[in-house]
């Protein structure tokens, strides 16, 4: 009897929470007016700066930089929001925050021309110069339906080249026409195509920790600790894979020209290991794609 009071405690209490929670989640009217109002903050930011009055447009851009986050933060997870929102960090001046959130933009409208023409102004402006690591058009040509639709696009499509094949082998299992089994071949070939695309884009954006450094510099060091020596120094905006974790620490490699500190006393070792762009950095200084 004790346990069957105790489990209808339990359900009160739940459905309590979860009705806290409903009433506390932001309408869609209110999340249009306030995506509405950061709008209308970044562009008076840019009307400022266009007068020089940099202080105020300072603010305009903080206030709008705050409701766009606030949007976020309320799971209301969007390539616009997070396009608009890498606009305004680029315009205080922020390379790290800009990047990451275009990176994240990307992932969901990766067919935005803007976004990509944005990221490479960024990236121009970053203290850092990274090595070639972009996929060769020709490739991306090839494979166009991997880059050119995001991960739920994909799911999408492959749902429905399975429900198309499903259809197939009904009517092929009751008409038997022998041309049914061509194109069922065919639509199998399509959804293995989709499904293995999907495996891919899945681990690319959840299996792999891709980060970008939001601080100004920081040091890469040697070891997962101040006491480490510095092995080298990366700044904002430069883009980094996360290999590993300790404490507060970040194992990392970066895809950059690494200025190896001469008065390094491993710095011979260094070059013998062939391991010079990878180190440890602080959570502090990386923002996760």
């Amino acid at each position: 009897m004790k346990d069957r009071v105790l489990f209808f405690v339990f359900c009160i209490i739940s459905l309590s929470l979860s009705d806290n929670a409903i009433a506390s989640a932001p309408s869609r009217n209110e999340v249009i007016k306030l995506f509405t109002d950061a709008n209308e903050q970044y562009l008076q930011a840019a009307k400022l700066i266009a007068a020089n009055d940099n202080k105020a447009a300072s603010q305009k851009l903080e206030e709008a930089a705050l409701q766009y986050e606030t949007m976020l933060t309320q799971g209301f997870k969007n390539g616009q929001i997070y396009y608009n929102l890498a606009n305004t960090y680029y315009r205080q001046g922020s390379l790290g925050k800009a990047v990451v959130n275009y990176r994240r933009a990307q992932r969901l409208m990766p067919r935005n021309d803007e976004i990509d023409a944005n990221l490479r102004l960024v990236k121009n402006s970053t203290e850092d110069k990274e090595l070639s690591q972009g996929t060769p058009k020709a490739i991306q040509r090839i494979f166009f339906w991997f880059f050119l639709l995001n991960q739920n696009e994909l799911t999408i499509v492959a749902i429905s080249l399975y429900v198309i094949l499903m259809i197939l082998l009904c009517l092929m299992i009751i008409l038997k026409y022998p041309w049914l089994k061509r194109i069922l071949i065919g639509f199998s070939a399509g959804l293995s195509i989709a499904i293995v695309s999907l495996g891919i884009k899945h681990y690319e954006e959840h299996g792999v920790n891709q980060g970008v450094i939001i601080t100004e510099k920081c040091q890469v060091r040697y070891g997962p600790g101040e006491e480490y020596e510095p092995k080298f120094e990366i700044h904002s905006g430069a883009e980094c894979i996360v290999e590993g974790e300790k404490d507060d620490w970040y194992r990392v490699y970066v895809n950059i020209v690494v200025k190896q500190d001469t008065g390094s006393k491993a710095g011979v070792e260094e070059k013998v290991s062939n391991d010079i762009r990878r180190g440890w950095l602080q959570k502090k200084c990386v923002d996760i794609i």
